[in-house]
């Protein structure tokens, strides 16, 4: 199968091949950097960057295998999917129905194991503040006084003169409780997060 970043070797196992493995070592980066699966995408696209079958357009959830397929800290996962009908060749995805082995270390790495499991945490994270695809860097980074529930970016006024992005707790008017916290206007974050980071220099 064509994954970015290996062809099959001599032996068999996957090899690596050295520019395309610069593309995987960026889409880690970006994300542990901050980078959303959609702002990656479009920079994939803006660099020419090609995907594993030689395409100039990035699918979001091919990004998102390759953040999190084992085979790019070297291990391998075997029977995934397994073959239903020899004859046919029809292959199923395993649910249980067959045994699987994970092979620690079966090739070479192009990410280190530390970084594929940092961004298997991010991407927990991200999930749990509700911000798998957020464009903005301040979400999931400011909680609710009151609930203690994360802040969203909203845009009130979109199509006209008045258009302002404002923050607001996520479960503001979620159950009969209606969080006191009052919501935030994006200058005013920029503003006081530039006000703690001078502090540290």
């Amino acid at each position: 199968q064509k994954m970015l970043g290996y062809e099959r070797g001599p032996d068999g196992k996957p090899q690596i091949m050295p520019e395309q493995a610069e593309i995987v070592r960026f889409i880690y980066q970006q994300y542990l950097a901050g980078g959303t699966l959609r702002s990656i995408k479009g920079q994939l696209e803006d660099q020419g960057c090609l995907t594993a079958a030689g395409k100039t357009e990035w699918i979001i959830s091919n990004i998102k295998s390759i953040l999190t397929n084992e085979k790019y800290k070297g291990d391998a996962r075997l029977q995934k999917c397994y073959t239903v009908d020899f004859l046919s060749k029809k292959r199923k995805t395993n649910e249980g129905e067959v045994p699987q082995y994970y092979v620690e270390g079966s090739h070479d790495a192009i990410i280190s194991p530390s970084e594929w499991q940092l961004v298997q945490l991010e991407m927990e994270r991200r999930r749990a503040a509700g911000r798998s695809n957020c464009c903005s860097p301040f979400s999931a980074k400011l909680k609710c006084g009151d609930c203690g529930a994360y802040f969203g970016s909203k845009v009130w006024h979109s199509n006209s003169k008045y258009r302002r992005v404002i923050y607001q707790c996520n479960s503001k008017f979620k159950g009969s409780h209606f969080c006191t916290t009052p919501h935030l206007y994006e200058p005013e974050i920029q503003e006081k997060f530039l006000q703690a980071f001078a502090q540290y220099f």
